[in-house]
């Protein structure tokens, strides 16, 4: 055999071996979409299986269960069952609910009570989940007010014990929470990459690459007003344009300050970056109820965490971020 067939041979060996490489590691990926959680939930899969499809199918179904127990509207929730008994005072805890509370009252300590799980009698007088929602009357929000206040409430992995009547709201964490619980659970079925966006909130695993991601205009419906990459963390956002009515040219929207009971003016827009989904929806409200400056100096205690903070002041709509933002390649739109 000449030394240039021998060659050949070498060359033939090699295309064929990377051939049966690429084969049997070949990657299969799909996308697909469901309405839950009051918004539409996209999840993306890679997987060494045909089977990805049937895999994504499974993690909506797992998404289903978790917001079942944590729906704050079902009565036979947890959360809807403690809700609606006005006689006892001491609950048997649920394991994703004490996870929840204990990310709760961190933020609650953070915030010096401006994020308050308790503000659900509040939020509720302004009827947001109605169909012809109208401003309340002070003295309604006044009384109501008197119901409020988390600091009350202890807890532990057995029991809840909070004052007889108190209501309670998962709404600012329960969703990345249980975006946080279904990555996880993505990643025991060996996907080898994905992500779960529900719009607000959003988490990615297993990218090479960094990922763009990008904050909606809090005035405009069809545009961005930043940019930047993301790689394996996740995204939550709080926004006065997600749920809100106006009424004579006044915008009223869903994220109420427990201390007035009205909703926080001038802020706009929070967006944060981190590890946890749970810990990103619940920083971007929490960070939405105090001054942007207090919430810039929480940003810098927390490590590896970053926020952008869209409000008005004197000089129109601007912009507070964490210095790490420059790290994600922030673009904006100012």
């Amino acid at each position: 055999m000449t030394r240039k067939e021998i060659t050949s041979l070498i060359i033939l060996i090699l295309v064929i071996g990377f051939g049966a490489y690429k084969y049997y590691n070949r990657s299969f990926t799909e996308v697909k979409s469901q309405y839950m959680l009051d918004t539409v939930v996209e999840i993306s899969a890679t997987s060494s299986s045909k089977q990805v499809g049937r895999q994504i199918d499974s993690v909506f179904t797992y998404i289903g269960r978790l917001e079942d127990k944590l729906n704050e509207y079902k009565d036979d929730s947890w959360l809807g069952r403690i809700n609606t008994d006005s006689v006892n005072t001491v609950f048997a805890m649920d394991d994703d609910a004490y996870n929840i509370l204990v990310i709760a009252d961190s933020l609650y300590r953070l915030s010096e009570g401006s994020f308050d799980p308790s503000i659900k009698p509040v939020w509720d007088l302004w009827g947001f989940n109605t169909e012809s929602p109208t401003p309340p009357d002070s003295l309604e929000i006044k009384k109501e007010l008197g119901k409020v206040g988390f600091g009350e409430i202890s807890f532990d992995r057995k029991e809840l014990r909070k004052p007889r009547g108190m209501q309670l709201t998962f709404g600012a964490i329960a969703k990345g929470y249980i975006l946080d619980k279904a990555r996880d659970y993505m990643q025991t079925m060996h996907l080898e990459s994905g992500y779960i966006n529900c719009r607000s909130s959003m988490t990615f695993f297993g990218n090479r690459i960094p990922q763009i991601v990008y904050i909606q205009h809090p005035r405009k419906t069809d545009d961005h007003i930043a940019s930047f990459k993301l790689q394996n963390l996740s995204v939550g956002t709080s926004g006065d344009y997600q749920q809100f009515y106006e009424i004579e040219g006044v915008r009223y929207h869903h994220i109420i300050n427990p201390s007035t009971g009205y909703p926080v003016p001038d802020v706009h827009s929070v967006t944060v970056t981190c590890a946890s989904a749970a810990w990103a929806d619940g920083l971007s409200t929490a960070l939405f109820l105090v001054p942007p400056e207090k919430g810039l100096e929480i940003i810098k205690r927390l490590p590896d965490t970053n926020v952008v903070i869209y409000y008005s002041n004197e000089s129109g709509l601007v912009s507070l971020k964490s210095n790490g933002m420059k790290d994600l390649d922030l673009s904006e739109k100012l």
